[in-house]
């Protein structure tokens, strides 16, 4: 009976520890884990967002390669050589194609490259342009009547905004 006693003593006993507060760390760790993870997913879709952004100027700019190799473009002779004294004398096409591409935010340059040197048209390449990217393509260079020499011709471009 003592035992019954006790049973009904602790069942009808107001005075206990409020539990509200005994919850408040493991609320507090829930919270952070939910924030930490949040954080998580959002610097996931902002890699992902800068990875395509850079694939896109990559394509862009192998795009752009691709438009002044083809054998259309005025400053490529037959077999697909750069005609350097053309391009240096007449850059007035290159800097139509440029305007066109300002309208969408992006600017470049062509650097022609070879054993002894390279030359930027239209311009040299700014100072404090930030994220480039630069696509090459091996092409021969006519230097002058005597001298053809494999180089590259690289487009370096940058997002003007």
């Amino acid at each position: 009976m003592s035992k019954r006693k006790l049973f009904k003593a602790f069942l009808k006993d107001e005075n206990a520890v409020s539990e509200e507060f005994t919850s408040l760390p493991a609320l507090s760790v829930v919270m952070i884990g939910f924030t930490l993870f949040i954080l998580l997913i959002a610097n996931t879709y902002m890699a992902y967002e800068q990875r395509i952004d850079s694939l896109e100027k990559y394509q862009t700019g192998y795009f752009i390669a691709t438009k002044l190799t083809n054998p259309d473009c005025y400053f490529i002779k037959e077999g697909g050589i750069v005609d350097l004294p053309l391009l240096q004398t007449d850059i007035n096409p290159l800097n139509l194609l440029r305007d066109e591409y300002k309208a969408a935010d992006v600017n470049f340059i062509v650097r022609i490259s070879w054993d002894e040197g390279f030359e930027d048209f239209p311009e040299e390449l700014p100072e404090g342009i930030g994220d480039r990217v630069a696509v090459s393509k091996n092409v021969g260079i006519y230097l002058n009547e005597a001298q053809t020499t494999p180089g590259k011709l690289t487009i370096i471009m940058w997002n003007e905004r």
